[in-house]
């Protein structure tokens, strides 16, 4: 008889009676070969032992195996990982490594291959539904090169149609290595930012961005949100662009480097922070403001200067200025202050903080990875339902003061451009 076997002895004997004039236990018993995964068994084999099992009386000789040492040692291998991954807290390649330290090199050499393609057949059924057994999985393009899988619960779908401020943001550290990112997509809902699709894409191309965002609609036939923020992406910019006529914008402090300046020099930052001002002046200004910045900062500066010139203003021509790499319309933020809008990722990359404090590693297995992720929608169907009987969600005060000030700088601004720059850079 045949059958596909998962974990189990490979010798397991099942009593059937005591014969008292023989003095013996008749037992039946089943030899599995010593493999972790079998597609075959051979079964009801026949041993007679002593009533202590310390005498082999009798055995059926049609039914002797020889051992394979190699695959009981990876089955104990298997075994070890199995229980150190349930009771530590430790990453998955640190589990891995601490279990394959007395591996003998024979075992080694028949360890079964990681996969890292994306031709897998079909995802668990307990991994397409929330913790509450309702969809999860909401598309799957299956197998091949160009898989995009995405997850959604209902109530998430619905909050995302009905959003009027989208955020989207990727993630390459936290992905499973057969996908190239986790593309996430927030909203805010009750003035808190939450995520709510979260899609793995196998690159970062305009047609998968396209074919992302078409099957959403799809699905949310009414979505049709009116500011969307990203990064400064062409790809994804121009997907969102065509498929929605509303106004982009995004932080423009992300694409200036010079990281380890900013974070060490305060005044160096404090310039880095004028060049980002640029950003919150009314959009006719911006042009003259950047020359008479280009005039004042330090000449170390001008590199940085150079690149945020050509990028988000175009270099000064005899005609006028060239078309830079994003129009102004993209990144300016006077407007989105004025209205109170949302003007950063800053919530999408503490999301991504916390999410990296879940998976504990990176690129973690994609059943672990979507586990994690089931009991992250959990977690946001909880916060919907505090955010739906009324609790309020206080942001940050620094936050708020330093938004304020912007606000107040914006609708009163100083008597000089370099002035203006100048406060609008201590709020940054």
């Amino acid at each position: 008889m045949s059958s596909e076997v998962h974990r189990i002895p490979t010798l397991r004997i099942r009593h059937r009676f005591l014969d008292p004039e023989s003095n013996r236990t008749v037992s039946d018993c089943r030899i599995f070969p010593g493999s972790y995964r079998i597609r075959y068994r051979i079964s009801r084999p026949g041993i007679h032992t002593n009533c202590t099992h310390t005498i082999l009386l009798h055995e059926n000789d049609n039914h002797i195996h020889p051992g394979n040492p190699v695959s009981t040692e990876i089955r104990i291998f298997e075994e070890k990982i199995r229980h150190r991954a349930l009771n530590s807290n430790e990453a998955t390649q640190n589990v891995i490594d601490y279990c394959l330290t007395n591996l003998s090199d024979n075992a080694v050499a028949h360890l079964p291959e990681i996969s890292h393609d994306k031709t897998f057949n079909l995802i668990p059924d307990k991994l397409t539904t929330t913790k509450r057994n309702s969809l999860f999985l909401q598309f799957d393009s299956g197998s091949g090169n160009d898989r995009i899988i995405i997850f959604a619960s209902a109530e998430q779908l619905q909050i995302l149609e009905n959003c009027e401020q989208l955020l989207v943001d990727g993630t390459f550290k936290l992905t499973p290595s057969i996908f190239y990112q986790l593309y996430a997509m927030h909203v805010v809902y009750r003035n808190t930012v939450l995520p709510v699709v979260f899609a793995l894409l196998p690159n970062k191309t305009q047609q998968t961005y396209r074919r992302l965002i078409d099957k959403l609609s799809e699905i949310c036939p009414s979505w049709s949100p009116k500011f969307i923020m990203m990064d400064f992406e062409h790809a994804s910019i121009n997907v969102f662009s065509d498929k929605f006529v509303t106004t982009t914008n995004s932080s423009i402090t992300q694409g200036l480097g010079f990281k380890t300046n900013y974070e060490q020099d305060p005044v160096f930052a404090h310039h880095v922070n004028q060049i980002a001002a640029l950003a919150f002046l009314q959009p006719n200004d911006v042009s003259q403001s950047f020359d008479d910045l280009y005039n004042l900062l330090p000449q170390m500066l001008h590199p940085l200067l150079d690149y945020f010139e050509d990028t988000y203003v175009g270099r000064n021509r005899t005609l006028g200025r060239a078309k830079p790499m994003f129009e102004l319309e993209f990144w300016n933020m006077h407007q989105r202050t004025t209205d109170r809008l949302m003007r950063t990722n800053n919530s999408a990359e503490a999301w991504h903080r916390r999410l990296s404090s879940i998976m504990q590693c990176q690129h973690p297995t994609l059943w672990s990875f979507i586990n994690n992720l089931k009991n992250e929608e959990h977690y946001i169907h909880c916060q919907l339902i505090k955010l739906n009987c009324g609790e309020k969600v206080e942001p940050n005060k620094k936050y708020l003061n330093y938004s304020a000030r912007l606000r107040h700088l914006i609708m009163h601004p100083l008597p000089s451009i370099l002035q203006q720059l100048e406060g609008l850079a201590h709020n940054l």
